[in-house]
């Protein structure tokens, strides 16, 4: 599925708000720090493995490993990769699920959650 770069950014955005307004409102102050970008791809330095494919990418220090004399972090980015999550997408509707279950997963590593746990939970 092919859309332009401003409609994909428009979804993405209105659908991580949406996910946004669903978490309680201490979870949500914290969410709301992370900085959301999209790039088309991922570079090489970025893709975990030969042939493996990346839709999104959580870099920061997750909230449970914090401690409250930490000093001057990097801010936490989430960056989803429009052109994987297109590929992965054949309607408009299928993409926005994708782009979702993406930005849920990433936001998962952002509270701390291992990609086990998050197998456990359906956002894998």
């Amino acid at each position: 599925m092919r859309i332009s770069r401003e409609r994909f950014e428009e979804l993405t955005f209105e659908i991580a708000e949406a996910i946004l307004a669903e978490l309680q409102p201490d979870l949500r102050a914290e969410a709301e720090t992370v900085i959301l970008e999209i790039e088309d791809r991922p570079t090489p330095e970025q893709i975990p493995g030969p042939g493996q494919t990346l839709l999104g990418l959580y870099e920061g220090v997750p909230l449970v490993q914090r401690h409250a004399d930490a000093v001057l972090m990097q801010p936490d980015r989430m960056t989803l990769f429009r052109e994987p999550l297109q590929a992965s997408a054949r309607t408009e509707v299928e993409l926005r699920r994708q782009i979702r279950k993406t930005l849920i997963h990433e936001l998962g590593h952002f509270f701390g959650f291992d990609e086990d746990e998050l197998k456990r939970r359906g956002w894998a």
